[in-house]
């Protein structure tokens, strides 16, 4: 197997594990959150989703954060919401938001979320497809001047940082009272 060959397989896996614990949550749950101050699941997906979009289309292809799969995919007409110069550095991405700003996402439905993960997901594969190990180990500068980085780190960064996240919204799953089914005698 080589490298992008795995890469692909741990994305895969990723993506099938974060839809599997999301796509049972009822829609009146999805933007709830489980406590004071905690994230909702949906927020927790789509946060996973637009680093996602950072790692692959920002940084690894070297869009403009205008041309990203969200804004090609007409995400902000679709949903409602547009995360446009909001948080951490304007990026949109869910990082510094404050309680106001994570509740605003509360129009995007399921549906639209997973459009945008389905638009992510393919456009990942057909990358990987076409990626030789070169191409994964050639570097560039990192996201505010951080210093080189790699093809290669940032889909590692992409696949813990989705891992991170289903865990979270999986607890969050729990404190709202919903089992998590993919738990084997679920």
């Amino acid at each position: 197997m080589n490298e992008a060959a795995a890469y692909r397989e741990m994305i895969q896996t990723a993506s099938d594990a974060i839809t599997a614990r999301v796509e049972e949550v009822p829609a009146d749950k999805l933007h709830a959150r489980p406590g004071d101050g905690l994230n909702p699941v949906g927020w927790n997906y789509w946060h996973a989703l637009r680093v996602w979009d950072l790692d692959i289309n920002w940084l690894i292809n070297g869009q403009d954060p205008a041309e990203d799969a969200w804004h090609r995919g007409g995400f902000s007409e679709k949903s409602g919401y547009n995360p446009d110069g909001i948080g951490m550095r304007g990026l949109g991405i869910g990082l510094g938001y404050s309680d106001a700003e994570v509740d605003a996402l509360g129009v995007i439905s399921y549906e639209s979320m997973k459009e945008y993960h389905e638009q992510l997901l393919a456009e990942t594969l057909t990358y990987l497809d076409n990626a030789s190990d070169d191409e994964l180990r050639r570097t560039f500068e990192a996201l505010g001047g951080r210093g080189e980085t790699s093809p290669a780190a940032r889909l590692q960064h992409l696949v813990n940082h989705t891992w991170g996240h289903i865990g979270e919204l999986s607890y969050a799953k729990g404190m709202l009272g919903m089992t998590d089914g993919t738990y084997p005698g679920s």
